[in-house]
């Protein structure tokens, strides 16, 4: 997920990274991570009904290498703390 929002930012051609957190999250305070991320829910509405939070973190993130160890509850608490602040992981 963070190589894709770093080429978006190359790509764009946003010289202020806070100008491509705003476009891509809607806050310039959004701290991308390299290991999971968060506001998951807020960058599937902007890339269209073929994204969903779920296929964001089972598919962009290094989040099925972890998922094989959590319970089936912790895997609950992760998929809500990425669709908001990621303030649970």
């Amino acid at each position: 997920m963070y190589s894709a929002i770093v080429r978006y930012h190359f790509y764009s051609g946003n010289l202020d990274c806070k100008d491509t957190l705003e476009e891509l999250f809607g806050s310039r305070s959004v701290i991308p991570s390299v290991e999971i991320g968060s506001h998951f829910s807020i960058l599937a509405k902007k890339l269209g009904p073929q994204y969903s939070i779920e296929n964001l973190l089972e598919n962009h993130t290094i989040y099925p290498y972890y998922a094989m160890f959590l319970s089936k509850e912790r895997q609950q608490e992760i998929l809500q703390d990425v669709a908001g602040d990621g303030q649970g992981l």
